[in-house]
């Protein structure tokens, strides 16, 4: 067993390298005219697993199963999906089955690219709670 917060230098440099420029903050670019908070999301697991959904926040909805909860943990880091820590002491195993998940939208008119791939549902669930439980 494992703390999430135990990273090595390799994985933080691994990480941080490995998102393009897009991938930065919904913060720092320009909205969109008319834009709302819209995001497409999927969830790609080593073992052949793949789900997509689709999450509206101006009013919670799309196909989600929890569209509350997922737009307040948007809400929480202003759209900036790379600032999510749900539960950074959750103790999770040393197995390693990735979990690749990807975000593209519009948060509050600004455009939106995020993607990551944790070692196991565990890790993924300490850093983005159940956002990526589609």
């Amino acid at each position: 067993m494992r703390t999430v917060k135990i990273v090595s230098a390799a994985a933080v440099f691994a990480l941080a390298t490995a998102l393009p420029p897009a991938a930065s903050p919904a913060s720092d670019r320009s909205p969109v005219p008319g834009g709302g908070s819209a995001l497409t999301l999927t969830l790609s697991v080593a073992d052949g697993t793949n789900s997509g959904v689709f999450l509206t926040c101006d009013r919670e909805g799309g196909s989600h199963p929890d569209p509350f909860t997922a737009c307040g943990l948007i809400r929480r880091v202003g759209g900036d999906l790379s600032k999510l820590a749900y539960d950074i002491d959750m103790i999770c195993p040393e197995e390693y089955l990735p979990h690749t998940v990807r975000a593209l939208g519009t948060w509050e008119g600004r455009p939106v690219w995020f993607g990551r791939t944790y070692d196991n549902r565990c890790e993924m669930t300490a850093l983005t709670g159940p956002l990526f439980h589609i």
